[in-house]
């Protein structure tokens, strides 16, 4: 198991990866997080919420993502209610309870999931999600952040890994890229950019790790140099 990663594709209508640092406004990441992708699987599986930070830790397991449709950013006002005094209903009549909100989402979002699992004491968890992603299945519905942007997905396939070290030679990255672990070597016509993203969560919901990562707004490869990739098929990985 240790070399077999699972890949999944997930996509929408609209996308909203809410910013950490974002507050009255709310801004969306580009593309899922970690984070974000740690509650996928545990929907995937039907594990309980807030069950599954240590679970799908750094120890336990990896990601990488790949942008397959363009980034393309929207705002849309929404009524927010404030719904948190058990007696919202009945204050109607004396001060609307709405709050017109600017949201920010990824329109038409689509991205490519590779999953690795570390840990061999976790390979029913692994043929867990690989059966019911085979199967389109889930225990819990699938969205994209938030409950209203529901998902759809499907199974790729299994495949084995193979780490590739990239010295002097240039090579294509098709997945969004840590700018710690990677030379970029930018290209005219194609456009960058760059994100402070959390990675891993423990059990009291705080972020335990950030990265910084660079990605192509048109999901075009990345040129890069000085690294360790993995080639899957043939595309080329970088695990966050």
């Amino acid at each position: 198991m240790k070399n077999e990663i699972i890949v999944f594709d997930i996509w929408g209508d609209f996308a909203h990866f809410r910013r950490f640092e974002t507050t009255t406004s709310p801004l969306t990441y580009p593309f899922p997080t970690g984070t974000v992708i740690a509650g996928l699987l545990a929907a995937i599986a039907g594990l309980p919420r807030d069950s599954y930070y240590s679970l799908f830790s750094r120890d336990n397991i990896e990601y990488s993502i790949r942008i397959l449709n363009p980034i393309k950013k929207i705002v849309i006002p929404l009524n927010i209610m404030k719904t948190d005094s058990p007696n919202w209903f009945f204050l109607w009549k004396l001060k609307d309870p709405r709050a017109p909100t600017p949201y920010e989402f990824v329109k038409n979002p689509k991205y490519r999931i590779y999953l690795r699992f570390k840990n061999p004491s976790l390979e029913k968890v692994y043929e867990k999600l690989k059966k019911l992603l085979k199967n389109h299945q889930t225990i819990y519905t699938l969205y994209l952040g938030i409950t209203e942007l529901i998902a759809n997905f499907e199974f790729i396939g299994e495949f084995t890994m193979v780490p590739i070290s990239v010295k002097d030679e240039i090579k294509n990255l098709h997945s969004i890229a840590r700018i710690d672990k990677i030379k970029i070597f930018p290209e005219e016509g194609k456009r960058y950019g760059r994100e402070t993203i959390p990675l891993y969560m423990g059990s009291n919901r705080k972020v335990l790790e950030y990265c910084n990562v660079i990605y192509e707004v048109n999901g075009k490869p990345l040129k890069i140099q000085n690294g360790v990739i993995h080639q899957v098929e043939n595309e080329h990985v970088l695990f966050l």
